[in-house]
């Protein structure tokens, strides 16, 4: 990475003498101004980019480590989703097959509903006729019993004159 190779360059810059150790402590400024020169004070640099470097290197094996830990997080939540569609699908399948046999159910009993108001109304008619010959009866009974009782006594008459009876 670019910090490696900037570290690389100031250590070749500087003599590698001069480069400290992390934990070290930095050379003190010089008194007077001299002419120009490497400075001896440039090891703080080296171990600034040092610092950065082993601190850019811990950050990016803490990020390796969360990257993991949230594809693992993201596998589980994959694997409960996935499992959670299929149970919708199977609980969708059922519940379709459910209503397959409802309707089934319900139109043979539609049917079969059909079918027994056909015999309620024959049998409604049936009871309306045999009704209508009741109150025939009912309401002819005086009448008829008259007119046999009649008749009878024709019978009886004619029996009677048959036989040589004189009704004079």
């Amino acid at each position: 990475n670019i910090l490696n190779k900037a570290l690389a360059r100031l250590k070749q810059f500087y003599a590698p003498s001069l480069a400290q150790a992390p934990g070290q402590a930095v050379a003190p400024r010089p008194d007077t101004p001299k002419d120009y020169a490497k400075s001896a004070g440039a090891g703080g640099v080296v171990q600034m980019i040092m610092k950065i470097i082993g601190n850019a290197e811990s950050a990016e094996k803490e990020m390796e480590v969360d990257e993991q830990h949230s594809q693992a997080l993201y596998g589980d939540f994959v694997k409960s989703t996935t499992a959670s569609i299929e149970a919708d699908r199977a609980a969708i399948a059922e519940k379709t097959a459910q209503v397959a046999s409802t309707e089934s159910s319900k139109s043979e009993t539609e049917a079969a509903q059909v079918a027994n108001e056909a015999e309620l109304g024959k049998l409604g008619d049936l009871l309306k006729a045999q009704h209508l010959d009741c109150d025939f009866l009912l309401k002819y009974f005086e009448v008829r019993q008259k007119a046999r009782a009649d008749e009878m006594d024709a019978i009886t008459d004619a029996k009677a004159v048959l036989s040589g009876a004189d009704f004079k």
